[in-house]
């Protein structure tokens, strides 16, 4: 399947960690410590993974960025990113050591589990992607982590086959942990939302959507039935941030991932971003950001 163009892909990841362990291009698991600031991790930049990014943290704090929301993070939490979601990572100094899946979308739809059972999750995260979990609930999926881990290392026969079960059992025994400790999340009536909340989710929804194409106000409250001054009024209210704020952060956000990590030249992502030409297009990264597309694409 055709990755989504601003996509890193786990093969780029692995080129840039050999130590990382995985199969294939579309798999990798990692545990290995290290220390801030003698290294850089490859989270230090917005990245946008097609797949899900799964991490437990066993040592070390870090503030974390999942699609513009900020998240202090330290032992025991853990991290779900869902498919497209934009994922910064700025550690704190000292020593780190995270367990860690990505796995890739072609490689999740083949590992045969009811994906149906875990979409009240996946609906979830957008509003909560960080959940503290005990020493006992680590202790529960590192059990897991270890088998598949060894699994790897010994690369026997049906080598990928045992993983992508382990795996699935590994999801659901997460899945478990998480309905144990958030049963809301399956329940027929979840909690209530103001009128406003929802509105606002609706146009994160459509921004995660159109943004590469759509940077005016007047579009998404159009979307959403609402004057342009009302639906300004609500996103306001809500978040603390203008509409304009989060369009213009959303915008570059993405435009961070795809310099840093596409293929694409300068031109052409101000093209793929909808920008009238380069010049347009570098005027506004710098204003936001206070330096060009080139000095941000090589730093």
């Amino acid at each position: 399947m055709e990755q989504e163009i601003g996509n890193i892909s786990i093969a780029l990841i692995r080129k840039l960690n050999p130590a990382m362990k995985g199969i294939g291009n579309d798999f990798i698991m990692d545990s290995t410590e290290y220390y801030i600031p003698d290294v850089n991790s490859i989270f230090k930049y917005p990245l946008r993974l097609d797949g899900i990014i799964i991490a437990v943290r066993k040592q070390g704090s870090a503030t974390i960025n999942i699609n513009l929301r900020e998240y202090n993070t330290t032992k025991n939490d853990l991290i779900l990113c869902a498919p497209g979601d934009i994922l910064q990572s700025i550690p704190k100094p000292g020593m780190h050591q995270t367990q860690m899946f990505l796995i890739s979308s072609d490689f999740l739809k083949e590992m045969y589990i009811n994906l149906n059972s875990f979409m009240p999750f996946f609906i979830s995260l957008k509003e909560q992607p960080i959940f503290s979990l005990t020493d006992e609930e680590v202790k529960e999926l590192e059990a897991f982590y270890t088998l598949i881990e060894e699994t790897i290392d010994r690369n026997d026969n049906f080598r990928t086959e045992i993983v992508r079960r382990l795996m699935g059992a590994y999801l659901y025994k997460l899945g478990s942990i998480l309905h144990r400790r958030q049963p809301e999340f399956l329940s027929v009536n979840p909690k209530s939302m103001k009128r406003e909340e929802i509105l606002f989710n609706q146009f994160i929804n459509l921004l995660t959507e159109h943004h590469r194409k759509e940077r005016r106000v007047d579009f998404y409250a159009e979307q959403l039935f609402l004057s342009p001054k009302h639906f300004s009024t609500v996103v306001k209210k809500v978040s603390g941030k203008t509409a304009g704020e989060w369009i213009d952060e959303y915008v570059i956000l993405e435009a961070k991932a795809l310099l840093k990590y596409s293929v694409m030249s300068i031109q052409e992502v101000a093209y793929y971003m909808n920008f009238p030409n380069p010049s347009f297009f570098g005027k506004y990264f710098k204003h936001h950001t206070g330096m060009s597309p080139s000095e941000y694409k090589v730093q």
